[in-house]
Parts: C-alpha cells; sequence; structure tokens
C-alpha cells in the first residue's frame, strides 16, 4: 500500500543520507572554519530535513537518495572520501534550490553533477601522491603529494577546490615504516 512505500522510502533516505546529515551538524557547529559561501543555518535545515524526513514528498526523497548513490558511483575513489562527498552534495542540492520541506514543496528540481568538481583531487593525486616530497606540479607550483586525508578534510573545511591541507611530519619513524 501508499503507506507502506512512503514510510520504507523515509527510512531508506534516512540511512542513504545519515552521513550528510551527519556531516551538516558537525559543519554547522564549528566555529571560524567554514567560509562565508556556506551558510550554517542552510546546513542545520538540510540536517533537519534528513532527520526529520516524515511527511515530505516521497518522490523528492527517493531523489535525494538517488542522487547521493548516483554521486558515489561517478566519483569512483572520491567514495573513500565521505566529507568530501558531503559537501558536493551539499553545493549539487543548494545550487538546485535545496531540500524543500512539505510546506515548500514547488516540484521538480534540476541537479547537476558536475564531473569534474566531483573528482576534484584524482588528477593531482595521480600526478604526486607522496606526502613527504616537495614536487614541481604540473601548474608550475611546489607542492607536496596529496592524499585522501586531505581531499576528506577539503571536504570537511568546505574548499571549493581540494588542496594540501596536512603537513605529515618527517622523522626517523616514516624511514624505518618505509622499510618495514
Amino acid at each position: 500500500d501508499s503507506d507502506t512505500l512512503a514510510r520504507s522510502i523515509e527510512v531508506v533516505h534516512a540511512k542513504v543520507l545519515e552521513g550528510f546529515a551527519q556531516w551538516c551538524r558537525y559543519v554547522s557547529g564549528t566555529l571560524g572554519r567554514v567560509p562565508t559561501t556556506v551558510d550554517k543555518q542552510r546546513l542545520r535545515d538540510f540536517h533537519d530535513a534528513v532527520v526529520k524526513n516524515q511527511g515530505r514528498a516521497v518522490a523528492r526523497l527517493f531523489v535525494e537518495a538517488l542522487l547521493l548513490r548516483v554521486m558515489e558511483s561517478l566519483g569512483e575513489q572520491i567514495i573513500s572520501c565521505p566529507e568530501r562527498l558531503a559537501f558536493m552534495f551539499y553545493r549539487f542540492v543548494d545550487k538546485a534550490g535545496g531540500m524543500v520541506l512539505p510546506e515548500d514543496e514547488t516540484g521538480p528540481s534540476k541537479y547537476e553533477v558536475y564531473f569534474e568538481d566531483l573528482h576534484d583531487g584524482l588528477p593531482q593525486m595521480d600526478q604526486h601522491a607522496n606526502p613527504y616530497i616537495t614536487k614541481k606540479m604540473n601548474d608550475g607550483t611546489w607542492a607536496r603529494g596529496l592524499n585522501f586525508d586531505d581531499i576528506n578534510e577539503s571536504g570537511i573545511q568546505c574548499r571549493e577546490r581540494v588542496a594540501k591541507t596536512y603537513r605529515e611530519p618527517a622523522s626517523i619513524q616514516v624511514v624505518i615504516d618505509a622499510f618495514l
């Protein structure tokens, strides 16, 4: 029956977007680390739209869950960076008008997933992944290698472009680990 279908979709939506909701809650609660382009109140509203999804249009819930799954599939290795995926999901949904609540239902939304944005960080990692060595990059800058931790942290910091976020320590322990 339609009530069972609606409740099932609500449960699936909540489970699929659980990580996104927690990312929204975490980022909206940080002090001073979020760029001005990210609205903390909007993040809290997105969190509530996932956690309190009962009564929202079933089609909307299905599309939001499907959008995240499509992003995970297209993102390939970026699936290892859930915070980056959450930030990209936020950007794509926000650009499409947000997660509308029942009283705001307006009809279809257009979600645009930019493949290059989704894969940001992977070409840099392919070019130079060693975080202990500084190397000249294709764009002429010098940088240490990028790794998945940097890509993920870029999502926590809500960076539009992936960048090196952590300088790994170089010590005798690193040398010992290299031989083991």
